[in-house]
């Protein structure tokens, strides 16, 4: 088998380097990489081999579009025709040290190995800044077990010193007290799990923004980079907010500073494009399209042109907070492929529904989207709620809140940002369902009989 060249990864200047630099390094870790996987992948001989491109054709990232693409559905059949970690992995299972797998909302898993030397490729990225000292106290929230994400969050913690909570197997409650009793420097879940902590919290007495934590991360769920949201959090736990990004697929890959949300990506580790969903074409730099990475360091399953499903859009601007000069992903996560919705002529991001809704004081976090209909007459509800009991025959009687004149701001604000008009469902505190397992949540139920594009 062959092998890739050792990599410096724990140099805390590679954020900084000049772009044509930086693309210079990438240009060479890519051929380096291309070569690898052809060598040693079935799966990526064959891909490459059906596409009519050879090794040589990549001299470097100019020829990127020559690469075809890889999916998560075909890995997913490469790993069931070839169990159980597909073909397209590159070493063997001597060298490999840990096995997980990748999270979500659909699909099934996909069975991710690292070698020893892949892992502390992670684990250096993290440490290129540390965040601990020794003896600081960090509460991971979410479950840790399988997933990359936090799994790599505990261990560079502990490697930086730091005390490290795996709390995710705790109910709620006890995290909330967990936290009242422990004081640690910072916490980290789901955008929308933290967010139900601080419903929690209020039930149960405790001032969040009494406890003196530092930063909130919030991973695995782009709602940190949304306005409204990253308020929410901000203030209910008096803290800053920085949003975490990687995919179990590719490595951990960066995520925004104190003082800008855009996801800073570690660019010696990866390269970034935007395309087309529809076409497949690269787009112009600040054009919003799906995210694809190509994985330029990894040894044991590393994967070229990946499509992400999220959309986003590249900034080269140094950021002027923390000094990272390369490729960023601009505002964050704005959606995905998968979640976004055609309905009336419009695309519609969940992500515009939440910004609307929780720049109002008066509702609570939870919110659900429910198309209903066919493809000719659909219809499109949002369901929200109150933070206490309104006035109105939607919810139970109180004179604390005028519900008919919320009700017409909310589906104002939601035409605004969609461009079209909702029904509006304005429902009592605690009746959506709550999820207090940390893990993603999905708030877009479909249950049109069509999907056709009006």
């Amino acid at each position: 088998m062959s092998s890739l060249p050792n990599y410096t990864i724990l140099n805390p200047m590679m954020g900084r380097i000049p772009l044509d630099e930086l693309r210079a390094l990438q240009s060479n870790r890519l051929v380096a990489m291309v070569n690898y996987v052809y060598a040693n992948a079935p799966f990526w001989r064959k891909k490459f081999d059906e596409a009519e491109v050879t090794p040589g054709d990549i001299t470097g990232i100019e020829d990127l579009p020559k690469i075809p693409f890889c999916t998560k559905a075909e890995l997913q059949a490469d790993q069931d025709a070839y169990p159980p970690f597909g073909s397209y992995t590159c070493t063997d299972q001597s060298h490999w040290v840990r096995l997980l797998t990748t999270s979500g909302t659909t699909g099934r898993p996909l069975r991710r190995v690292f070698s020893q030397r892949d892992w502390d490729y992670i684990l250096d990225r993290f440490q290129r800044k540390p965040i601990y000292a020794r003896g600081d106290i960090s509460i991971i929230l979410g479950p840790i077990d399988g997933l990359m994400g936090p799994s790599a969050a505990y261990e560079a913690g502990v490697r930086q010193g730091a005390i490290m909570v795996a709390a995710g197997l705790m109910d709620s409650r006890s995290k909330i007290r967990l936290i009242e009793d422990f004081k640690p420097i910072t916490i980290s879940g789901t955008a929308s799990y933290l967010l139900r902590l601080l419903e929690v919290a209020e039930e149960m007495g405790v001032d969040t923004t009494q406890l003196g934590l530092r930063a909130v991360a919030s991973v695995g769920e782009p709602g940190a980079a949304i306005p409204a949201t990253r308020k929410r959090l901000a203030e209910g736990w008096n803290a800053a907010v920085v949003d975490g990004f990687g995919m179990t697929e590719i490595f951990p890959l960066g995520g925004s500073c104190p003082g800008n949300q855009a996801l800073h990506i570690a660019n010696d580790m990866a390269i970034m494009e935007i395309i087309d969903p529809e076409t497949g074409e690269q787009l112009p730099l600040g054009e919003t399209g799906e995210v694809v990475f190509t994985n330029i360091i990894g040894d044991t399953q590393p994967l070229l042109r990946y499509r992400t499903r999220d959309i986003s859009r590249v900034s080269e601007k140094t950021c002027t907070f923390c000094g990272h000069a390369g490729p960023k992903l601009e505002g964050s996560i704005i959606g995905r492929v998968d979640e976004m919705i055609w309905y009336s002529g419009v695309n519609i991001y969940p992500s515009a529904i939440e910004e609307a809704i929780r720049s109002i004081d008066a509702l609570n976090h939870e919110f659900q989207v429910v198309l209903d209909g066919n493809g000719a007459k659909p219809t499109l509800t949002v369901k929200l709620e109150t933070k206490d009991q309104a006035n109105g025959p939607e919810s139970s009687p109180d004179n604390s809140l005028d519900l008919t004149k919320l009700k017409t701001d909310t589906q104002d604000r939601v035409k605004q940002a969609i461009r079209i008009n909702a029904a509006i469902k304005i429902l009592p505190p605690g009746t959506l369902p709550r999820d207090d397992s940390g893990n993603k949540v999905r708030r877009v139920i479909d249950n049109r009989t069509e999907r056709i594009k009006l």
